[in-house]
């Protein structure tokens, strides 16, 4: 193979990725690493290749076509490969893994000096406007999964820089969605719920640059000291299911509740995790989130011996826009349609599960009796800041949800 990188973990040299004349990635571990790149890629002499390799190393790239073609022009690249893309931006990735050529030098520190080039109000206004024809600028080598329009940036000193020599970012940006009103406040809000009913998420807030508005969000698998930074390994569910991100949703492939449930088995501590897991299934139902697939759950790698559900994220309310599905990206016991869920369909969720039906009536009669407040107090605050018509929208969803459910597991 004549087109290789090398694979590496906070700095750490832990194996080859490569690949063939047919196209197809191999990955090939270090004989002396320690810890896993993914649950799907245990540690072994033998490469891996294919599917598998797809799954893990495709899911770190950014699905959005827009995106893809604009970063293969700025690299003069195949936008479809997704190995040369990893060569052009696979840099600072989500988790603690980068790639880089085989002769660079590379700094292998755990922590490094947090740096980086001060956005002006006008230049940052630019790049959001911009963000879907040129997801990067300068020589910024980052790369965010998913499909919409997102960067990353550096927060020193509470201002947002452009991160400099290879420095990690700390947090992420996302503009407003052009085509979904109040996409912002939408997931502003359903965090800050999130965080009222302890559900573990992110720090986030709603900032303008020269009056373009956008969302910035703490990056969980990030930790910083003393002007240093270090990464946080992690990985979505569908790489550590082995499952490419074509596949994400359930009804294509993709991972099922169960999936999910079975996969918290190889926690460290599964029976903490897999209540917090019911807990966001159930957050998802009531705030009408349809799109919960399996890229929009993870896992943290602390460390070698210590793995945990990471904190939730990419949070909306998605059934409050006619022209989206109310179709579930994974169903609920047998049931796909969010607002056609009876108590039978939470009952075989249960059942498939192996989870305590007694203690998912206990997290839903909680989350009923704390959620429309959490909701109402937010909206005080997005009203005084003039955003409150998307949250009314969601506010009224809920309370139609939470009274359905009730009603239908007797509560």
């Amino acid at each position: 193979m004549d087109k290789v990188l090398s694979v590496r973990l906070n700095g750490k040299f832990i194996g080859i990725l490569g690949q063939n004349t047919m196209g197809d990635m191999i990955f090939t571990y270090n004989s002396d690493v320690s810890q896993p790149l993914s649950l799907s890629l245990p540690i072994k002499e033998e490469p891996y290749i294919g599917t598998v390799c797809k799954a893990y190393f495709g899911g770190l790239l950014p699905e959005s076509d827009k995106t893809r073609i604009a970063i293969g022009q700025k690299f003069g690249i195949n936008p479809n490969n997704d190995f040369s893309l990893l060569r052009a931006i696979g840099n600072d990735c989500a988790g603690a893994v980068s790639f880089n050529d085989p002769d660079d030098e590379v700094d292998e520190s755990e922590f490094v000096t947090l740096k980086g080039k001060l956005f002006s109000e006008e230049a940052l206004a630019k790049f959001i406007k911009e963000l879907p024809e040129k997801p990067l600028v300068d020589d910024m080598r980052l790369s965010l999964a998913g499909a919409q329009d997102k960067t990353a940036v550096c927060l020193i000193d509470n201002q947002v820089y452009q991160p400099k020599d290879s420095c990690p970012t700390t947090h992420i940006l996302k503009p407003a969605m052009e085509h979904f009103e109040g996409s912002i406040e939408n997931e502003y809000l359903c965090l800050r719920v999130a965080k009222h009913l302890k559900i573990n998420v992110p720090n986030v807030e709603i900032r303008q640059a020269d009056g373009v508005p956008y969302l910035l969000i703490e990056r969980y698998d990030r930790q910083i000291n003393d002007g240093k930074i270090k990464r946080i390994h992690q990985e979505d569910f569908c790489q550590a299911l082995g499952i490419v991100t074509a596949y994400k949703y359930q009804r294509d492939g993709g991972p099922s509740n169960k999936d999910c449930f079975d996969l918290m088995q190889k926690m460290t501590v599964p029976a903490i995790d897999r209540n917090q897991l019911a807990e966001r299934i159930i957050f998802n139902y009531l705030i009408g989130n349809a799109d919960a697939h399996g890229k929009n759950f993870s896992l943290l790698h602390n460390d070698i011996n210590h793995i945990q559900l990471a904190p939730a994220y990419d949070i909306l309310s998605t059934c409050i826009y006619e022209k989206l599905s109310k179709k579930m990206a994974m169903k609920i016991g047998s049931n796909y349609q969010i607002n056609t869920v009876r108590a039978s369909h939470w009952a075989k969720f249960c059942n498939e599960s192996n989870y305590s039906y007694y203690l998912l009536e206990k997290l839903i009669k909680r989350q009923i009796e704390t959620l429309i407040p959490a909701i109402e107090k937010e909206l005080v605050a997005l009203q005084e800041r003039k955003l409150n018509n998307i949250g009314k929208k969601i506010l009224n969803y809920a309370e139609n949800s939470c009274k359905a459910l009730q009603r239908e597991l007797g509560l």
